[in-house]
């Protein structure tokens, strides 16, 4: 039974316990992780822990408006790590954009390709399956043809699952250690200037977020939290006790993105995912590694940026790593929004395309919208 305060409404004491045994977990993998002294550890480990539970059969759940307070958080936290050295580069991002306008294409053809022609994907599902990013529209749009829904949602879970348990521990490997977020711990906090930081991020991202700007709260609160810090306005940290409970957040619910009925699916599309994955990847890296040639920027930056990954997820990584946020929010932006264009285009031409698409008689499991419609 749910309680209610002055009119509101409280969830429900089992949705209560969820949402804190998610939080709990996501602390035990981060902390773990921390300790043996990974970079991003409180992303990666919170995640693998939370996914790995939601596999085991535990209903993980994180709420709407727990997300949403954790991407404003995570944008205005994303937003102190951008530097006036950022403006210098801004007027070479164009190239930058016109480098990921290819990259994509390249990533979804061959992943595409990969699908349909090794593992006999339909047509459908290997489409929607290797758009890399914008999973909401992409779901939404796939439900409107023969896709099958699981299929797809899985299959573009397991590749941020994958992507960011690789990038931190590639990093790690790499040389690249987690020094900028823990210096920022221990320095000074100005409590008035805190305040505002948040403030102005809540305002730009309820904005921003009322326009459907893609990750608008996050978003809003970099943009606010980046004209602040870069005009001088505010010179403080964000203190630990904000950092990483927001860490924590977007572990979990990065981790939750997989379900316990997703179980038996797994086996048969984990292949095939890891595949795609790899694919898309190695085209990413191709792409990135031209790009920082060309610009003279760092390869993990472009590479971040280029990373067929969630915005929010990608962009607090980078700020974790060092990397300028900015730069790599704003390619997740202009590929997730090219992305929210094209996919419903792509829906309305595979639906007129519909009659010609036979399901693969292999797969009896796989079954999408238009399948269930015809035995109703």
């Amino acid at each position: 039974m749910s309680g209610q305060t002055g009119g509101f409404a409280l969830p429900p004491r089992e949705t209560l316990v969820r949402v804190a045994a998610t939080l709990a977990l996501s602390t035990a993998g981060g902390g773990l992780f921390a300790l043996i002294g990974l970079p991003a550890a409180w992303i990666s480990g919170g995640m693998l822990f939370v996914a790995a539970s939601s596999l085991g059969g535990f209903q993980t759940e994180i709420p709407s408006g727990l997300r949403n307070v954790v991407f404003l958080v995570l944008g205005v936290i994303s937003g102190t790590g951008v530097t006036p050295a950022t403006l210098n580069e801004v007027s070479s991002w164009p190239v930058s954009f016109f480098a990921l306008a290819i990259t994509v294409i390249l990533v979804t053809v061959g992943s595409y390709l990969l699908l349909v022609r090794m593992f006999r994907w339909d047509r459908h599902s290997a489409l929607f399956a290797a758009l890399p990013g914008a999973l909401s529209f992409v779901l939404a749009a796939a439900e409107m043809t023969s896709a099958d829904l699981r299929r797809v949602a899985i299959a573009q879970s397991l590749r941020l699952i994958i992507l960011l348990e690789a990038l931190p521990l590639a990093a790690f490997l790499a040389g690249v250690h987690p020094s900028a977020v823990s210096a920022r711990g221990v320095a000074s906090v100005d409590w008035g200037e805190l305040f505002l930081l948040f403030a102005a991020g809540a305002v730009c991202g309820f904005l921003l977020y009322k326009l459907r700007i893609p990750g608008g709260q996050m978003l809003g609160g970099l943009l606010a939290a980046a004209v602040l810090c870069v005009s001088g306005v505010v010179e403080t940290a964000i203190p630990a006790f904000i950092l990483i409970p927001s860490l924590i957040g977007i572990g979990a619910i990065a981790g939750c993105r997989l379900r316990p009925e997703d179980r038996s699916l797994l086996p048969k599309i984990l292949t095939a995912a890891g595949a795609s994955f790899a694919i898309a990847v190695v085209i990413s890296a191709i792409g990135a590694a031209i790009t920082s040639m060309i610009l003279d920027i760092s390869l993990l930056q472009t590479f971040m940026a280029f990373a067929p990954g969630a915005l929010e997820a990608l962009t607090i990584l980078a700020f974790t790593m060092n990397v300028d946020p900015a730069y790599v929010a704003a390619h997740h932006v202009v590929r997730f929004a090219a992305l929210a264009l094209a996919v419903p285009l792509l829906a309305r031409w595979l639906m007129r395309q519909e009659g010609h698409a036979a399901p693969d008689p292999e797969e009896p499991w796989q079954r999408g919208r238009s399948e269930r419609a015809k035995k109703k």
